[in-house]
């Protein structure tokens, strides 16, 4: 699968019409946003804040993509992952379904199109951002997919954190998703306690995310809607994050000193 996106991506990067590929990236994010705000006005008791949350994540999604900000095609991938994820395991999970389809389909309008060498020169390869930072390829790469990664989380973690559940699971599942929040504003920023908040928000979601079962909630209200997301998912994004500044982490603190 990862050959089959290299390889597209190589031809997008060949075709070019970054301009339009950019307009098609955000006319997919803002469906979703209006799609949601839309689902919270009219959401069951207890999902409100969970859909308008979700609203606030493809806002900022379009913001970042539609204003060419570096981090904005990272973070707005890592949104279109986690929809065509959760919408193909749902499928093999559930069978086909048209909703889940749909769902998968415009998420991957998201992905698709900012895919390439040509687009990636109009975010992340900003000379600007990459002198201010001092940032080498390397350090691009590495910085790419821990945004991807943790924007690709928030979906999921969200609905689990702001859905439905006792109080002191509520607070637990809260503080985790502002851990995560706050820790990728953090890496965005490149400061070290972005990883620290990530890697806590990992922690948190591994101990409480076993007392709600997430799938079990969207299937009793929303029924076709995707089972796969939950705090497992979110979870594993998280750890996937870190990653990459596990190994150099290591590395300073065998330091001799």
């Amino acid at each position: 699968m990862s050959k089959g996106i290299s390889s597209l991506a190589d031809r997008l990067g060949e075709i070019g019409f970054e301009r339009t590929r950019r307009a098609v990236a955000a006319l997919a994010l803002s469906l979703f946003l209006s799609l949601y705000l839309i689902i919270a006005l009219n959401a069951p008791e207890g999902w409100t804040g969970a859909f308008l949350a979700l609203a606030g994540c493809y806002l900022v999604a379009f913001l970042a993509v539609a204003a060419e900000w570096f981090w904005g095609r990272w973070f707005a991938s890592g949104l279109g992952w986690s929809g065509l994820m959760v919408a193909i395991a749902s499928l093999v999970m559930v069978g086909w379904s048209p909703p889940l389809a749909i769902y998968g389909l415009l998420h991957a309008l998201i992905l698709v199109p900012l895919l390439g060498k040509k687009m990636a020169a109009r975010y992340d390869l900003q000379e600007a951002w990459r002198q201010r930072y001092r940032m080498d390829d390397l350090g691009v790469a590495r910085l790419r997919k821990t945004i991807t990664r943790s924007a690709a989380s928030l979906p999921s973690l969200i609905l689990w954190a702001l859905g439905p559940k006792t109080e002191a699971a509520f607070l637990g599942s809260v503080v985790a998703l502002a851990l995560t929040a706050f820790g990728l504003r953090g890496v965005i920023r490149l400061r070290s306690w972005g990883i620290l908040a990530l890697g806590g928000a990992g922690v948190l979601v591994a101990s409480l995310g076993h007392r709600d079962a997430i799938a079990g909630l969207l299937s009793d209200s929303f029924g076709t809607l995707p089972k796969f997301g939950g705090p497992a998912f979110a979870f594993l994004c998280l750890v996937a994050a870190v990653l990459p500044f596990g190994g150099p982490a290591l590395r300073f603190l065998r330091r001799p000193s």
